[in-house]
């Protein structure tokens, strides 16, 4: 068996060298696995993200068959990680989810199409494929798992695309409950009792063992990995980006699948505050304040200190502001709720308003459909439960910022801080520059933003995102 497994190796070594010299992009990605023999192992390749498992009898016979397939099970498995498909949450549906991270990579690798390996041409893939293009544009493995979710396959036709799509084992993807019963267990994990010097390695199990002390090790190797193909993630994408003449539109989908990956959340309290402008507040101010002449004071002559705080401060403060609601047909009204709520309470919270403010709640669809003048955050928080939305037509924006310089014009609004624009979509831009700031809130589940003006300010949230948001305290 060690000469198998030494053969195993050597053809492991001869795929990863070959990935290599096709797609450089993918060099540290490919150098992260670390080999180990797994005779159990049900597929010829299979990984928890930190170590590469292989089944050398079987991936001998791979080998056999064709000689670049391991080549191309090995990147199969390379870009699971890659788009961290092994580290998603636990309560999917696990069979629809390997199938559409299966077919997601397998996408991935058609456009790439390296020269380590022959494309693999079948009718019944390409039949597939053209019917998942028309309903998941990017087909990235969230559009998929959400369109297989709509329509369910049944228990044949699921296990045949698994057949067509499937190149690993998904079984150390998931944690097993205490109920289920320990599987067999992979070379290097230590036996129970037994201590382990790599943190990352302390429970390399298929199955975890059933105590809790085993679980909390798992999900926090879980979590350090996950970071780790992060940073590689982004490294992967910052090359594309570098060799984007080489490979062009080859590697629209792989970009299109790191984009969830290497998405960043920033603080949407720091965000909002970027609208402001200098307002002289009644505000103690820190940075004109002394405390050793204070203190001095107090201790030299009793409870007179030699100098007092000013009173006021220069702080970025709110006084206008216009927030735009995009209510074309797909547009939830929960979503837009939860928008609201988050972004009326970072206001309140934050001070980012002055006591005196002027607030416009604009809806519209290709038109304006609804205008609603505040001056008060506490009547816009008071507005919220009660909101409708009108309209559910198409998408143009132009309307919205008519209908703002028409305030402007007419003095209505003086010093207008900005414009914040919810939407889930693209649409018609305005030609002319506005004279205030502007920034397009994009609510996309696949992270994926439109291009906007140069002159526009673009974020990305996703629906959980919003939810999450709402739910802070």
């Amino acid at each position: 068996m060690q000469t198998l497994s030494s053969l195993a190796i050597q053809v492991l070594t001869l795929a990863r060298s070959r990935l290599m010299a096709d797609l450089r992009f993918l060099s540290g990605s490919l150098e992260q696995l670390i080999p180990a023999p797994a005779e159990e192992l049900p597929a010829p390749l299979a990984t928890d993200g930190g170590t590469l498992y292989y089944c050398p009898v079987r991936l001998l016979e791979l080998f056999k068959q064709q000689q670049d397939l391991p080549a191309r099970a090995l990147l199969h498995l390379t870009l699971h990680c890659l788009l961290g498909h092994p580290f998603q949450k636990q309560e999917l549906d696990r069979p629809l989810w390997n199938l559409a991270c299966d077919i997601a990579v397998e996408e991935i690798i058609r456009q790439l199409a390296p020269p380590s390996f022959t494309p693999e041409v079948s009718p019944a893939r390409q039949d597939w494929r053209l019917r998942l293009a028309e309903h998941c544009p990017h087909m990235t493995s969230q559009e998929i798992y959400h369109y297989l979710t709509e329509h369910r396959p049944g228990q044949e036709e699921c296990a045949a695309l698994t057949t067509l799509f499937a190149r690993d084992s998904h079984a150390l993807w998931y944690t097993r409950s205490a109920s289920e019963e320990p599987g067999p267990r992979f070379p290097g994990a230590p036996t129970p009792g037994e201590e382990s010097e790599d943190p990352l390695r302390e429970t390399e199990t298929i199955r975890p063992q059933n105590d809790q002390t085993a679980e909390n090790l798992l999900l926090r190797r879980r979590q350090t990995l996950r970071q780790q193909w992060k940073q590689l993630a982004r490294k992967a994408e910052a090359d594309l980006k570098l060799f984007s003449r080489r490979y062009g539109r080859r590697a629209g989908a792989l970009m299109d699948g790191l984009a969830p990956i290497t998405f960043e959340e920033c603080d949407y309290s720091e965000f909002l505050r970027r609208f402001g402008e200098q307002n002289e507040v009644m505000q103690l101010s820190d940075d004109a304040f002394d405390l050793i002449y204070y203190t001095y004071g107090l201790k030299k002559y009793g409870n007179v200190p030699l100098i007092e705080p000013l009173e006021y401060r220069d702080d970025k403060r709110i006084r206008e502001f216009v927030i735009a609601i995009d209510t074309s047909g797909s547009v939830q009204g929960e979503i837009v709720q939860s928008f609201l709520q988050r972004t009326c309470d970072v206001l309140r919270q934050s001070g980012s308003f002055t006591s005196r403010v002027e607030i416009y709640l604009v809806q519209c669809d290709a038109e304006i459909q609804s205008v609603q003048r505040l001056t008060d955050l506490d009547q816009l928080h008071e507005l919220i439960p009660q909101l409708k939305l009108r309209g559910f037509g198409g998408t143009d924006f132009r309307p919205v910022f008519e209908y703002v310089d028409q305030l402007l014009e007419t003095r209505r609004l003086t010093r207008l801080n900005g414009l914040l624009y919810f939407t889930d979509g693209a649409g018609a831009y305005p030609e002319k520059v506005p004279a205030y700031k502007t920034a397009f809130i994009f609510n996309r589940d696949d992270c994926l933003s439109p291009e906007v003006p140069p002159w526009a300010i673009r974020a990305v949230l996703t629906t959980d995102n919003i939810r999450l948001l709402k739910e802070e305290p």
